[in-house]
């Protein structure tokens, strides 16, 4: 069966897209649970840790289906004929822009809050960053809701530091590291289901040319 679909001429750029999409997916998930699962640690209650199982089972059942999902496009084959080398290189080269300019942005806002011994600010400055950083990869990989989820992730730390003193805690944590963490983990949780959704549509329209090609030997 293998052998079959990897016989299966795709549109170079749908694949490489979805691979790409599912994999930013799962990135998604694995750094937004780890956050949030680090803050709700750090509350040190009962509820926090019910909380912290939901959300790790949570992003166990996504990446296990990002992971299937990946291996279901590595199985179709890319049509040689229709492969843009050039437009690769330069969307990864703009990507590569991009997250460089988020690390140096992030390590530079944490390095100030540490060095002013602003504690409270360094969780919701960060997220704001990788929020804004979000805009530009929304234009780059044509994903408009990336401007959304970049959008709750500048707004839920900005909402939280004008409602709550920075000396606010939630159990033993500050609730500026927690709410902003555990709140953008879910977005980012929900924006990987939409990406997966994306993902399980273009495998199932794939579906009939792997049936077609199955009748025809």
């Amino acid at each position: 069966m293998e052998t079959i679909l990897t016989a299966i001429p795709l549109d170079l750029s749908r694949r490489r897209r979805n691979l790409g999409l599912t994999g930013g997916s799962i990135w998604l998930v694995t750094s937004g649970t780890a956050f949030a699962a680090f803050s709700l640690v750090m509350v040190r209650s009962r509820v926090a840790t019910t909380l912290l199982v939901t959300i790790s089972a949570l992003a166990a059942v996504l990446i296990v289906i990002g992971i299937s999902m990946l291996r279901a496009l590595l199985q179709l084959q890319d049509d040689p004929s229709l492969a843009r080398p050039s437009q690769g290189r330069r969307l990864g080269r703009q990507f590569g822009t991009i997250v460089a300019v988020e690390g140096l942005a992030l390590t530079a806002a944490t390095l100030v809050c540490v060095f002013t011994h602003r504690w409270a600010w360094i969780a919701p400055l960060d997220l704001i960053l990788v929020g804004l950083h979000f805009l530009p990869l929304a234009r780059l990989f044509d994903v408009p809701r990336y401007n959304v989820t970049g959008a709750f992730f500048c707004g839920i730390p900005i909402v939280t530091m004008l409602l709550i003193p920075p000396t606010g805690q939630l159990g033993e944590a500050l609730s500026w590291f927690v709410i902003p963490s555990v709140s953008c983990g879910f977005v980012a949780a929900i924006t990987a289901m939409a990406g997966f959704r994306e993902v399980g549509h273009f495998l199932r329209g794939s579906r009939p040319n792997v049936q077609e090609s199955l009748s025809r030997i």
